[in-house]
């Protein structure tokens, strides 16, 4: 109990912070460039509750394009790492191929996806889909090919199939780098979800709420900037907190030091 007051104590605390820095920034900005440029935390704040209804509806729309985006990877990545990182003979084959596309840009692929399959929520998905995969596939491949090879051949010795050395050693063994991976993933996911959503043609979601805003109504667009920090907020406590229940010898190894 107290150290969850600890912790929403230190979120309130750190908030403050930032938002004492913003308005700092805003005072210098706005000073020397100029009012109105960048609005200041009372201003952006004020409009979310000014337009709490119309936030909530754009709010909505991206977290469960990020969120199905997210569990698509999920889906997709974690499965192929651990296989990859386990299969020496697959490793050899498709790590090459890895190594070449990962690096590909995929914002690149924007406006080619737009083009190929038109605007909809599902290329939006599927751009930040594809992004988080190659991210949780690369976390995953990694994390099990460090699993210590004493631990396999413990529990082979002891009659394990391939599938139940799986399932007990080499996902357990890599949930918490996966876990990481994914909150490494939300920031990246929700930055490629703007750039989709800006790309897109005018239609729910924060990112098309932002940049429709941010030339003229700048204090409404940093509204949107403020919902879109509580999303990435929201989703990173959700991970911290399945972390913590599956993850949980990790929190008893540290409270029996």
């Amino acid at each position: 109990m107290r150290s969850g007051m600890n912790r929403v104590l230190i979120y309130v605390v750190s908030i403050c912070a930032l938002l004492f820095a913003w308005e700092m920034a805003s005072i210098a900005v706005n000073t020397l460039s100029g009012p109105g440029l960048l609005p200041g935390p009372f201003n952006a704040l004020s409009q979310v509750v000014k337009n709490a209804a119309e936030l909530q509806h754009h709010f909505l729309a991206s977290a469960w394009r990020l969120i199905l985006a997210i569990l698509i990877a999920l889906g997709t990545g974690v499965p192929l790492g651990l296989v990859i990182g386990r299969e020496p003979r697959l490793d050899r084959f498709l790590s090459p191929i890895i190594y070449i596309t990962y690096p590909i840009p995929q914002v690149a692929l924007v406006l080619f996806l737009f083009v190929v399959f038109g605007t909809g929520s599902g290329t939006k998905v599927a751009m930040v889909a594809l992004v988080l995969f190659f991210q949780i596939l690369v976390s995953a491949r990694g994390a099990a090919k460090n699993i210590p090879e004493e631990h396999i051949i413990s529990v082979r010795a002891a009659g394990a199939s391939r599938w139940q050395i799986y399932r007990h050693v080499v996902f357990p063994a890599s949930l918490p780098d996966i876990l990481t991976s994914v909150r490494v993933s939300i920031g990246l996911g929700i930055a490629f979800l703007y750039i989709a959503e800006t790309n897109a043609a005018l239609g729910t979601g924060l990112g098309g709420y932002i940049n429709k805003h941010m030339l003229f109504q700048r204090d409404r667009a940093f509204a949107g900037i403020i919902a879109l920090a509580l999303l990435g907020l929201i989703l990173y406590l959700a991970v911290d907190g399945l972390e913590r229940l599956l993850c949980r010898w990790k929190y008893v190894a540290r409270r029996s030091r």
